[in-house]
Formats: structure tokens, sequence, C-alpha cells
């Protein structure tokens, strides 16, 4: 019988990603209900000194292979090893972080084990059959956004296998001697890959700014003109923010699609938030609503954007910017 919330211990240059603490708290609270132990898979040329690192994390067994290379990015051989892995350690649910390595390599692992895989989740709910057993309700916006669906694996298919946006969980604080049991699985072994690296570049925009920014400055439709993106960009760089935006303002190009906010962005909870010429569509709020203090500057007094935001401002935004610029 599968047993066990197993989360993906994504790393890259020797370090357990920031995302996976927040799989950790998700994984916490669906063993509130189904009292099933938290797992952590690993598999990586430095595994030793990743295992140590989620020693403390919040999960009760760790599970690694030490692979007689560096597997990052070839997620052909990697997603084999995974494969091996979740099947001799038998969970009944996978979370993986929604990241570009999260997404290839899963995919794969899905199909390997012929189980289902859900995309993108922003809240997992537990619930139960008449059996007794336990499934997970996977939600997640879909349809370009425009509607908000419920995803259940189909009953008897295990393990449920989902990806979980970063951002939409706090992380998991563990306390400092937390502890965990630690499995090396010697038997398997990481397969020849058809892919070679050749070279590693660092990314043009760094995701980890907006998801970690103490301050951001959101931009909507009304900031699509390059005079007004320009002032919004001066009005950050003064306020040493991060810059953010509706998915309007990343189909233009004007921000990477790294910088989207909402549900089929990522989900932010920065100190302060300034959002400028947004409307406040639900598809956009439902990313910036555990922000602490929320302003908004619209020149519609009925954008729904003043319903969820802590102080407002009706007008127009180049004019409320330019005056601000010139204090």
């Amino acid at each position: 019988m599968a047993d066990g919330i197993c989360v993906f211990a994504e790393n890259y240059n020797g370090n357990i990603e920031p995302v996976v603490a927040e799989l950790v708290s998700a994984a916490h609270f669906i063993k509130e209900t189904t009292g099933e132990k938290i797992q952590a898979v690993v598999a990586a040329s430095d595994c030793e000194n990743l295992v140590n690192q989620l020693k403390g994390s919040g999960v009760d067994e760790i599970y690694a292979v030490k692979t007689e290379r560096d597997c990052t990015f070839q997620d052909d051989a990697l997603s084999q090893v995974i494969a091996e892995m979740i099947k001799k350690i038998d969970p009944s649910s996978v979370l993986v972080p929604a990241t570009t390595i999260g997404r290839s390599v899963f995919s794969r692992v899905a199909a390997r084990l012929g189980c289902g895989l859900t995309a993108d989740c922003t809240e997992l709910l537990v619930d139960k059959r008449e059996d007794g057993s336990f499934y997970i309700k996977q939600n997640k916006p879909s349809f370009g956004e425009n509607v908000f669906v419920t995803i259940v694996t189909k009953e008897g298919f295990y393990p449920q296998m989902m990806t979980v946006r970063p951002g939409v969980y706090t992380p998991y604080e563990a306390a400092a001697d937390g502890e965990a049991k630690v499995e090396y699985l010697d038997d398997i072994v990481l397969p020849e890959s058809a892919i070679e690296v050749v070279e590693v570049r660092p990314a043009s925009s760094d995701t980890d700014s907006i998801l970690s920014a103490e301050v951001v400055v959101v931009g909507g439709r009304g900031a699509e003109s390059e005079e007004n993106f320009a002032l919004l960009k001066k009005f950050a760089d003064k306020l040493e923010a991060a810059i953010g935006g509706t998915r309007p303002l990343a189909d233009t190009g004007m921000i990477p699609f790294e910088h989207q906010i909402g549900q089929t962005g990522f989900t932010i909870r920065p100190r302060i938030c300034i959002s400028l010429g947004v409307s406040g569509a639900i598809q956009h709020t439902e990313g910036i609503k555990d922000t602490k203090l929320f302003v908004a500057i619209n020149e519609d007094e009925n954008a729904p954007i003043f319903n969820v935001s802590d102080y407002g401002i009706i007008g127009d935004m180049k004019e409320v910017l330019q005056s601000y610029l010139e204090l």
C-alpha cells in the first residue's frame, strides 16, 4: 500500500533550492490529516552535502542516490533514477517544485511510472473516500487563468504527483536540532545520458529577486507605454524595489515571464507592494493577497484593485509618479 508524502529536493550548485522548504510546509499540511511520514528524495554527485542540508529541513526520511557524475540538466538520466527511487519508496503522493527543472524531470518520471501529473498547483487540500483512504484535491488555474479547477488522481493510481507553484506556501521553519532517517539507495545507478551540457550561463533575470524582495512595484495595463514604464522603473529604482507585473506586461516583453504576478505567474509576499495601473482581476490579486502593506494607484475609482488594497490613490499613474520623482 502506497504510503508517505515525498518531496523532490531540487538542488543546484551544491545547495538545496529554497522552494523545497515551501514543499515541506505543504507536506506538513497534508500530514496533519493523513499522518503519513514526509520523505525527501535527492540524487546528485555531491549527495552527502545535500543530505546534511536536508536533515534539519522538517522531513522524516531522506532517500539519496550518489551519482558518479554531475547530472544537472541531464533530465533523461535523472528522471530514470528518480522514477526507480519512487518505485522503491512507494509514496502515496509526490510534491515537486513547479520550476523549469521540476517540470522537465517529472513529466518524464510520470511517463515512466504511468501515473498522472498535475502541473502548477496553487492549493492542496486533503479529503477522505468512503473506504477511509485519503486523496489530494489539486487546485490550479487553467484555460489561460480564466477558470480555477480541482484535479483528483484516479482512485487506485499512485503516486498522486503534482508540481506546486513557488511562493504559494510559506517556507517550513524546522527546529535547528531536527533529524531525519537517511537511507542511501546504492543499487540505483545513473544511466548514460543523451544530453551533453556544453556551457552554463546565468539567467538574464533572477526570479529569486522578486520572490524574496521586501518591496515590489507592480505594473499593469496602465504601464504598457514606454513612457509610463520608464517612470515606473525610475520609481522602483528610487525605492530599491523589484519590478513585477500582470500578464499583459509580460506578454509585451516589458518584464520577463519570471516576474509575472498572479495565478499564472508567481505568488509574492513582500513587506510593501505598490500597484500601478492594475485593474485588480482575481487572477492577479491571488498572487499578492499575503502582502503586508498594499498600495494601489489607478485612475478608475471603481477598479477592483481598491477592494484588496490597504491604501488607494485615484489618479493617473503618470502624474502620480512624476510628482513623486520630483520630490
